[in-house]
């Protein structure tokens, strides 16, 4: 009986030990890196500082406590950090891109207001 259990534990451990060898080694999250940055770039671009500062802001510092993260070897905390970094970034771009047509909008409105103020003008003539 205690050759079998030895037999099961000695298989058992090489099994695992197999297992262990072959999981790839957790790596930094670099390609998501350059994602949440890309993405915060292109939000501070957007003039998210002046339309969406808070949700900017959110991203900026997550993208910063994922560097942390990584010097600490976290890379499964960082890689989670970046994704949201990303999100709230877009979020940001969308946010300010949603007030600046807003904007665009209100002066084309304002712009055919006028037009049609100088139409009737000229009809009333």
């Amino acid at each position: 009986m205690k050759v079998s259990t030895r037999k099961q534990t000695i298989f058992f451990s090489l099994g695992l030990l197999a297992l262990t060898a072959c999981a790839p080694a957790m790596q930094p999250p670099t390609s998501q890196m350059a994602l949440a940055e890309s993405a915060v770039d292109k939000a501070t671009a957007s003039g998210a500082y002046e339309h969406s500062p808070l949700e900017l802001k959110t991203a900026q510092d997550k993208v910063e406590m994922a560097k942390t993260a990584i010097r600490d070897k976290k890379y499964e905390e960082a890689e989670r950090l970046l994704q949201q970094a990303e999100i709230d970034a877009r979020l940001a771009e969308a946010k300010s891109r949603t007030v600046q047509s807003e904007k665009a909008v209100e002066t084309l409105q304002q712009g055919i207001d006028m037009l049609r103020e100088e139409i009737q003008r000229k009809l009333a003539q």
